[in-house]
This record gives C-alpha cells, structure tokens and sequence, in this order.
C-alpha cells in the first residue's frame, strides 16, 4: 500500500506542480490526487499520476482509481433534442471517478482526415488529448498531438452530452506512459450529483466565426452554440 510520504509519483507531481492546489484552494505538496476515499481533490487542468505496473502497490492502492474502471451505475437514455444522453443510476458524491473517454488514439493527420469525413456525415466523437491542461511547460514544440476516436470503438462516454455549466470535470490521467500526449481522459463528478441527472462535461471547442452550430444544452449560462 502506498503512502504520500513515500510514492514516486507524488515527487514526481511536486516537481512539476509546486504551486499546485485542491478544490478548496489548498496546496497539493506531498499528497495525492485522491482522498482517502478516492475521490479526486486535485484542481481540474492539472495532471493525474496515478500508480502504475512499475509499482509494488496492488489495485486497492488510493492512487489508482481510473485503472480501477467504473464503479458507480449510469444509464443511458433517448433525449428529445440531444439525441442519447448517460445519467446517474445512484446519487454521485462531489470527486467521484464516472468514466475514461475511450476510443481509438490516433496521429493529428489521421485525426484531420476523419474529422473532414465526419463532418460531412454529421456526427464526430474527437477528442483532443491535451485540449485544456495548464501543462504548458511540458510541451515540446513540434510535439505530435494525439486525438481519441470514440466514433466506432468506444464505451458509455461517448454519450455523454456537452453543457456550458457541466457536472463533469475533466482530468488527464498518467499510468503507465508519462507522456502527457498519450494521457488516459478520465471524467470525475465536479459536484454532487442526484439520481436521474444527466451527466455532463464542457467539449470546450472552439467558437468558429459565423453562426457555427447551435447548443441545446439549455444551462443558465449556455454560450448559445457548441461551435
């Protein structure tokens, strides 16, 4: 079993993140991702390092949580004007680990070419694996950029809706690659969340010029479109 006071990888977190804090605003230095209960407290837009295969530690360890796979109930169902949507099957406590985003991990090029050929059909399941990290200072420039796919291959996530006031947090996970281009996304419950609600997360694209495509996402504070 680990402990913060001796895992690598909340070293390793300290040296990259010394200003990191939680969700109430306290320092990270020397702590783990997760509480003690698993959920995670680490502010959104920074790394997760989770343990790994390199490790002693087994699968009950607090710092693995999103390799444990899913562990609350979720449903999905047919929206009126949303298509499929995912909602809790349980009430799901504020840091509570949902779901990975998973698919196919593909190159920019090959993410370029499907991302032209579904916009002529209509639908995309692209995600971008760096989309929002603060992690600037590990990127290289000329860096390839890596893309999931969950058009073909794919679990539950993939119908997961977008809301411009989400429920969702979404982290990017390290487990047995420490490349940050090749992170697992794991999605992680930004607040408590009742039996029946829908889940949802920010797809944060890109406001094109021109009218783009309409949100249906029906927030207080929807930004109008999706794109």
């Amino acid at each position: 079993m680990c402990s913060p006071e001796t895992c690598d990888h909340v070293y390793l977190f300290d040296n990259d993140y010394e200003d990191a804090r939680d969700i109430y605003g306290n320092s990270m230095l020397g702590r783990f991702p997760y509480d003690d209960k698993g959920r995670i407290v680490l502010e959104e837009g920074y790394l997760v390092y989770e343990c790994n295969s390199m490790c002693s530690c087994n699968k009950t360890c607090p710092n693995r949580v999103l390799q444990n796979g899913i562990r609350v109930k979720l449903e999905v169902f047919k929206t009126d004007n949303k298509g499929w949507a995912v909602r809790a099957g349980e009430p799901i406590l504020r840091g509570t680990f949902i779901c990975e985003y998973i698919g196919e991990v593909l190159d920019e090029q090959e993410a370029n070419d499907r991302r032209d050929r579904y916009g002529k059909e209509g639908c995309s399941y692209l995600y971008k694996i760096d989309a929002h990290t603060n992690d600037m200072s590990r990127m290289v420039e000329g860096q390839s950029h890596y893309f999931i796919d969950a058009t073909k291959y794919g679990n539950v996530s993939r119908f997961i809706n977008h809301s411009c006031m989400p429920n969702l947090a979404n982290h990017q996970v390290l487990v047995n690659s420490m490349d940050s281009q090749r992170a697992h996304i794991g999605l992680y419950a930004s607040r408590d969340i009742s039996f029946g609600e829908e889940l949802t997360y920010n797809y944060r694209y890109e406001l094109l010029p021109g009218e783009g495509y309409p949100c249906h996402c029906g927030a207080s504070k929807c930004q109008g479109r999706l794109y």
